[in-house]
């Protein structure tokens, strides 16, 4: 599986000088973060993510994050990873995938637990730039699948800065 992986990353490497030629090398990760609403639990959401490509176009991405949900009195935490399609790559559009997301609050008993779960998230997310400031923009609904009295459905709105390239169009 090592192998694997050092294959796919030396065959996904830019070719020298491909810097220079613009949008020839990986798209650059993106990290940013996010409000929203908890639509089952009724709270609010603040949160933040990763946006990391898999491919050099940007096409698959993986999004590992994490959320503080405000309930009355009480905070929740939730971590998600998960692996996303953008149907324009570097250039952003329609998105959907698939994850695994971990949740800690109370759920039937007083005591604070922990439980796992599947997501589904889709979304739209923009990259451009503003003022001369790489931004993308985010808009996500996420349904996450798990052993609690209320699945959580999570709508956010984000912002996300590349990590990386801000003097090119990546």
């Amino acid at each position: 599986m090592l192998l694997a992986l050092l294959l796919a990353l030396v065959m996904g490497s830019p070719e020298p000088g491909s810097a220079q030629r613009g949008n020839a090398g990986w798209a650059a990760p993106q990290a940013g973060i996010r409000f929203g609403y908890d639509d089952n639990a009724q709270a609010t959401v603040l949160g933040g993510q990763l946006r990391i490509p898999v491919l050099p176009g940007g096409q698959v991405e993986l999004v590992p994050s994490g959320d503080v949900v405000f309930l009355d009195g009480l905070r929740e935490y939730q971590v998600h990873a998960d692996a996303v399609w953008v149907t324009g790559g570097r250039s952003g559009g329609l998105f959907g995938g698939v994850g695994l997301a971990v949740r800690n609050g109370i759920f039937e008993e007083l005591d604070r637990e922990t439980r796992t779960g599947a997501n589904l998230v889709l979304g739209l997310v923009t990259r451009g730039r503003f003022q001369g400031v790489p931004l993308g923009v985010q808009l996500e609904g996420r349904w996450v699948f798990m052993d609690t009295p209320v699945d959580p459905r999570v709508f956010t709105f984000g912002v996300n800065l590349p990590l990386w390239g801000w003097g090119s169009d990546d």
